[in-house]
Parts: structure tokens; C-alpha cells; sequence
């Protein structure tokens, strides 16, 4: 054991306590302050490639693997030379080796699909995923030791168990053996305890056995002497000097004074050093703002629209298939191969988007337990490790069990650590009803995932070749997006209508806007809209015409950041606007257009919003006057015009 390491840590954990108590701290620090010999063991057992994933007390684990102290310090006294920028401060850490998040569990299934990663590329890499006794109670954790134990990703589950959870004893909310929930997913479990003789090597034990290309859980029993965080400690007096007489690095200096105390030296003036070389230091004070609106001229060009005879479900297929052509992609989600070795009839997903794939592209797309959340955990991981990802979630309502893996995760990794993190990475999902799926399985909830930062949010329509946006996503994406299919227009042949009397252009933008135009007579309408509800509209414009009504129908494809530059063109010539969206109006893309509008006093003439505002029925006469469709959209704009 390396002691010099162990005693470096606790100095560095006491000095950020004595730094909060004289102000020059902010937020938070949660020490490891009795735990530090389980990181120091851990890293002995690391080498280049591996990756650690850590928590909100993971000062010690980023120290260990050789993370930079002073820049680790300058992260915390919140100065822009450190590791994360200012940004993260103490849960946030990132460097290539050592990733960290403070949400309980959230990063186990990112870890898993990081590791199977090394495992496509052959190599005996592994991930170690840091978790505390507390975090037992997250449904995530379970997901990603089942995701591990089925693709027989190398991660290694470290649960540093100090008995309690901030301030609940572990003991209070836990039921049954550790033991018997690890290996009832068939993974190998090892517990040891940092005061244990066979403590080294069990750890030993556990690292080579996940590099053998297994999971592994590694239970370490041991002791936190200092509170859950900064002073916030109700456990018994008595309890803590027990095990403060009985800790390790006490224990050394009981036994080795010489060397603990030259240790403790040498720590205690190297960040001596470093405090007085960092108060010169620049502190952060500000930061990006992300706009979720904007307006940015941009030219347009004729969009193409030669019939070519294939359905929307296909060419989303072909754009897959360009996509996974790449070796550096994989394809995950619920249901999506087409044959497995148990079920031998052809499948390929539930609107057969999916369809051969998983036969030409074997280990790269593959079926997933119903577990949503980890589904885009596991893509995040894989993308951080080189690898373009592509995530299916079978309907567009299960979305609201990825949300903490998007927001806490997804949008926040490529800024958060201060640096520029790439997350090439896709989730794709159906939305909308019209197929008497009824109310959980009907829905139109995208407005939940609008205008998060650092995510792009796509709905295709029928008008769009999808195998374009594939193509431009695996080219130039960096960030999550997600791409919204309408159900319906799967079966749909691609530029199914013919509009006589009308022009489309699209912008020059990789995810263009389309601009449907009457040719011969001024427009006095515009309409907005997305997704499926093209169709809707585009099919109630004769019935528009001969009232005298001549809309013109602008329809983009990215409606998160959304450039609002072409609805104000065509607003400002027709005077009028009516936005038309398949979910509920409030909000919604609809809400941030109109207050555009206000905050940069346009001038907006009169507006009408058409949406669905309740439950979707699966009876097929109440579902079809409840979703916007082409007679309500007639009916509700001629109304406006007129009355």
C-alpha cells in the first residue's frame, strides 16, 4: 500500500475543510476522509485505458489515478485553471482516465456501456464505477449490473459500504444480503474491508477477473471519520473514535511514525505551494448562456422531390444502415434485431425500422432489457469511448424514464468539465398516436425534452429524405440528439402528396426547414409546423383554398435550438399565424415561438395555437377528434380568419 498517496489525499481533503471554514470555498465538499486507502489499493491495480467513474466523494479516487492535485485544488477554490474550469467543483471532475457526477448511480450504466466498448475493440480495458452503500436503493444500479452481466462488459463495481447514507444508517434501509442481489444477476461479488488482511488482494482479484471480460462487484466495508459533508454529522461519538483508533492511515502512523510524518511534510507544503500559487488565479465569473430561440438569416434553395417509391420506415432503415456501416457505431434498444438464436422468425423492431440490421452488423446491434434509463446510459458510455451511438426507445412516452440519464448526463457532459466532451450520440424514438394505442402509448411529449442545453431535438417528416440526417449525423454530431418519428408516416411513401400550385425550398442548414409556398397568389396565412403533422396540414390545404385562405406552411426539421428566422419572414408578409402541434400547446415550442415574438417587439398581427389538450382515448372516433387532423385544422383556421 502506498501510504505517501493515502496521506496526500486525507492532507488534501483537510486542507478543503480549512479552506470552508475561512470562506475561500464554495458549495459543497463531501471528504473521503477514512476511505482513502480503498482508491490508493484500486489505483494500484490501473492502467492506461482503464477508466474510472466516480461520486459526489471522489477527491481521493481522481487523486489516486493520477488526476492533477493542483488542478484538482483550483477546481475547488472555483478558479478557471482548474480541472473542470470553475464549473464542477467538487462532484464534477473529468480528465481522460476519470469521469465524476453527483447523481447517485447515475453513472453505472454509463461505465457499462464504456467498457463494452473495449470489448469491441479487443482490448482488456476495463471500467471501475465507484458507488456508495446508499446508492443500493437506485433502480439504475440494478439496471447496469444486468446490462454488464448480459454483454459481458468489463466493469467493475466498486461499493465503498461506510454504513451510512449521509445520515440514515445502511442497516435501516437494507433488507437480505449484498451478496445474494449481486449474484442473482450473475455477477461475480468479492467483499473485503480496508482493515481485512486479504484487503490487497481481493482487489487484486476483482480487477483481473473484470479484465477477463467479466463484471465484477467488489463490496469494501468501511468507515467515513468526518461528516457526510462539510459539519452535518448525527452519528454516535462513541462509534466514531472506535473506528478513528482503528483506521488504517492511523494505524501507519502508530506503526511507521518516521515515514507517516514525512509524508504528511511533504504533503502539507506541496499544497501549501499550490494555495499560494493559485491565489493569483483568475476565478470564473460567467457563463455560456444558451439560447433556445434565435434568429439567424439563412438562404433557401429548391428542395428536390422526385418520387422514389419507398416508405419512411425503409429509408429510416438505410440511414441506419449507412450509419452502422461505420465500424465505430452501435445500435441498442428494446426488440430491434431481426433473428436470435432463441427466436428464429424475422423481427427487426416494432415498425420494422430496424429490420436486417442486427444480421449485418452482429455485436453492434443488439436487444436490451426494458430498462430506458440505462439504455441511454449505456449509449453515453460507449460514445465517450469512441463509438457513435444510436438508441432506440420503442415509443416516444418512455422517454420520461430517460429523462435524469438526458438532462443530468447527457446535456451536461460535453460542457460541465469546463472543456469540450464529444457525445456523438443519437436516441430515436415514434411518437404521436392515430393507432388506438390509447393514453400511454399515444403521446406527443417532446416538449419535455425542448431547449435543454447542449441537445438537439429532430422530428422527420414526409417530406424529408431521413437518410440525409443519418448522414449528417454521423459526419458532424457532437452532441445528443433526438429524433422524433411519427407512427404514422412509417407505412407512408416519401413525398406522397402532390402539391400543384405550390413551391418547396428548403434552408441551407444540415437540418433544414421547409417552406411550402403558393406560387401564383399572396400568401395570408402562415403555418407552423413539425413532425406528422405535415400531412395534416398539407392535406387540409384545398379545403383552405377555396375559402379564399393561402397559407404558407413552414416546417422544420430541428425544433430544439429552433431558428426562428423564416417564421418571422413569412409572418411579417401574411400577417397572420397558426401553429399546429400533435401534444398539448402550453409550454411548448408554440410558447417559446409567440414570446420571441414579444420579448423583440415583432410584430405579430393575430395567432392561433391548434393542439391536443387531453388524454388520448384508444376509441378510434374519440382518438380521431382529439389529435389535431386535417378537418380540425380546416375547420379551427377558418374560424379565425373569418370570425
Amino acid at each position: 500500500m502506498d501510504y505517501s498517496k493515502a496521506i496526500l489525499v486525507r492532507e488534501f481533503e483537510k486542507l478543503l475543510l480549512d479552506q470552508f471554514s475561512k470562506g475561500t470555498l464554495n458549495g459543497t465538499v463531501h471528504t473521503c476522509v477514512g476511505q482513502e486507502t480503498i482508491a490508493v489499493a484500486i489505483s494500484e491495480n490501473f492502467k492506461k485505458g482503464d477508466k474510472v467513474f466516480s461520486n459526489h466523494r471522489g477527491h481521493g479516487h481522481f487523486i489516486s489515478v493520477g488526476g492533477d492535485v493542483k488542478f484538482l485544488l483550483a477546481e475547488m477554490l472555483g478558479k478557471k485553471c482548474g480541472i473542470s474550469s470553475g464549473i464542477g467543483g467538487s462532484q464534477h471532475l473529468y480528465n481522460d482516465n476519470f469521469i465524476s457526477n453527483g447523481i447517485q448511480g447515475g453513472l453505472a450504466p454509463v461505465a457499462v456501456g464504456y467498457a463494452y466498448a473495449n470489448k469491441l475493440k479487443q482490448n482488456d480495458n476495463i471500467s471501475i464505477v465507484f458507488l456508495g452503500d446508499g446508492t443500493m436503493g437506485e433502480g439504475i444500479v440494478y439496471e447496469a449490473l444486468n446490462l454488464a452481466a448480459i454483454y459481458s462488459s468489463p466493469t467493475l463495481f466498486v461499493m465503498e459500504n461506510n454504513g451510512y447514507a449521509q445520515s440514515t444508517p445502511f442497516k435501516m434501509i437494507k433488507k437480505g444480503e449484498i451478496k445474494n442481489r449481486i449474484e442473482g444477476f450473475g455477477v461475480n461479488y468479492i467483499k473485503t474491508s480496508i482493515w481485512a488482511s486479504d484487503f490487497e488482494t481481493a482487489i487484486h482479484e476483482a480487477v483481473i477477473k473484470t479484465r477477463e471480460g467479466q463484471p465484477v462487484f467488489l463490496e469494501i466495508e468501511c468507515y467515513r471519520l468526518n461528516s457526510h459533508s462539510k459539519g452535518d454529522d448525527n452519528r454516535d461519538v462513541l462509534e466514531i473514535e472506535r473506528f478513528v483508533d482503528i483506521d488504517p492511515i492511523n494505524v501507519f502512523y502508530r506503526e511507521h511514525p518516521v515515514e507517516a510524518l514525512e509524508y504528511e511534510s511533504f504533503s502539507k507544503k506541496l499544497l501549501a505551494e499550490y494555495l499560494e500559487e493559485l491565489s493569483t488565479e483568475e476565478s470564473l465569473n460567467s457563463m455560456k448562456k444558451h439560447l433556445a430561440v434565435y434568429n439567424e438569416k439563412v438562404t433557401t434553395e429548391r428542395l428536390s422531390v422526385e418520387k422514389i417509391g419507398k416508405r419512411i420506415n425503409k429509408l429510416i432503415n438505410e440511414g441506419l444502415d449507412l450509419f452502422l456501416a461505420k465500424e465505430n457505431s452501435i445500435f441498442l434498444g428494446e426488440d430491434i434485431m431481426q433473428t436470435t438464436e432463441y427466436t428464429p422468425g424475422n423481427y427487426g423492431g416494432a415498425f420494422k425500422v430496424s429490420e436486417r440490421l442486427s444480421d449485418k452488423y452482429n455485436n453492434r446491434v443488439f436487444n436490451t432489457p426494458i430498462c430506458e434509463s440505462s439504455i441511454i446510459g449505456f449509449a453515453i458510455g460507449s460514445s465517450l469511448n469512441g463509438y457513435k451511438s444510436i438508441a432506440e426507445i420503442m415509443f416516444g412516452d418512455f422517454l420520461t424514464l430517460t429523462l435524469d440519464q438526458i438532462l443530468q448526463q447527457a446535456s451536461k457532459i460535453p460542457e460541465m468539465f469546463g472543456q469540450k466532451v464529444a457525445l456523438p450520440m443519437i436516441v430515436r424514438t415514434p411518437m404521436g398516436g392515430r393507432r388506438g394505442y390509447g393514453p400511454t402509448h399515444s403521446q406527443n411529449i417532446e416538449k419535455h425534452f425542448l431547449f435543454i442545453p447542449n441537445t438537439r431535438v429532430l422530428a422527420l417528416n414526409s417530406f424529408y429524405n431521413p437518410t440525409s440526417i443519418f448522414k449528417s449525423l454521423y459526419e458532424y454530431n457532437d452532441i445528443l440528439t433526438l429524433i422524433i418519428e411519427d407512427k404514422i408516416s412509417y407505412t407512408k411513401e416519401i413525398f406522397w402528396k402532390d402539391l400543384k400550385g405550390y413551391e418547396i425550398v428548403k434552408t441551407e442548414e444540415e437540418f433544414p426547414t421547409l417552406i411550402f409556398s403558393p406560387t401564383k397568389i399572396k400568401s395570408n396565412l402562415t403555418i407552423l409546423c413539425y413532425g406528422g403533422m405535415l400531412d395534416e396540414v398539407l392535406a387540409s390545404i384545398d379545403d383552405l383554398i377555396s375559402e379564399e385562405i393561402f397559407p404558407e406552411v413552414i416546417c422544420p426539421i430541428q425544433i430544439s435550438p429552433f431558428n426562428i428566422n423564416k417564421v418571422i419572414e413569412s409572418t411579417a408578409k401574411t400577417k397572420n399565424i397558426c401553429v399546429v402541434e400533435e401534444g398539448s400547446k402550453y409550454a411548448a415550442l408554440s410558447g417559446e415561438i409567440f414570446s420571441y415574438f414579444i420579448e423583440n417587439n415583432l410584430e405579430i398581427g393575430r395567432a392561433l395555437r391548434i393542439s391536443n389538450e387531453s388524454l388520448i382515448p384508444c376509441a378510434k372516433e374519440a382518438e380521431l377528434t382529439t389529435i389535431p387532423n386535417k378537418n380540425i385544422i380546416f375547420e379551427e383556421i377558418k374560424k379565425f380568419i373569418y370570425e
